[in-house]
């Protein structure tokens, strides 16, 4: 019997890309992991959930940004135009506190290598992503920029650096 091809828990996976990218990470129990990074310009909060029932693992990426109810009509608005472009995951605001999130679902696979390499990816894009759109949000929350005009920036793709 070949052990390597013995399907692990996901969420060991998962741990073992965190730990590849020597961020931070915590298990609640068998089936969560929680990690926390610091990017160029905020603090996230990742959320991975395994669920066995379905063979699913549910992804989430938290801001550090918290919309006030006065401006959740702007940032639903806004999320609606991040979401059209995105080609997985979606854009959310948890509803118990306003904090905008990243979300995607991703169905198992029995070959650990290829979950490895899926959930690196997913991980990869998602923080993308999230450093793509974060200064909309901030533009749209503190400097009382319109939803549309805060994506300008956004839709630019940015080669080399300075």
């Amino acid at each position: 019997m070949d052990i390597d091809n013995i399907p692990l828990n996901p969420i060991d996976i998962v741990e073992d890309v965190i730990y590849e990218k020597k961020w931070s990470f915590s298990r609640a129990d068998d089936y969560e992991l929680v990690a926390d990074i610091a990017s160029k310009l905020c603090q996230y909060r990742l959320y991975f959930t395994w669920s066995e029932k379905v063979k699913a693992m549910s992804f989430t990426i938290t801001f550090d940004l918290k919309f006030p109810q006065s401006q959740l009509f702007k940032a639903y608005e806004l999320i609606g135009l991040i979401n059209e472009k995105l080609w997985i995951g979606h854009f959310d605001i948890t509803s118990r506190n306003g904090i905008p999130a990243f979300r995607h679902t991703m169905f198992s696979s029995t070959d650990n290598d290829f979950l490895h390499k899926k959930l690196e990816d997913l991980v990869d894009i998602a923080i993308y992503e999230c450093e793509k759109y974060y200064p909309s949000f901030q533009q749209v929350l503190f400097e009382d920029t319109t939803p549309l005009k805060s994506l300008v920036f956004a839709n630019f793709e940015v080669i080399g650096n300075a």
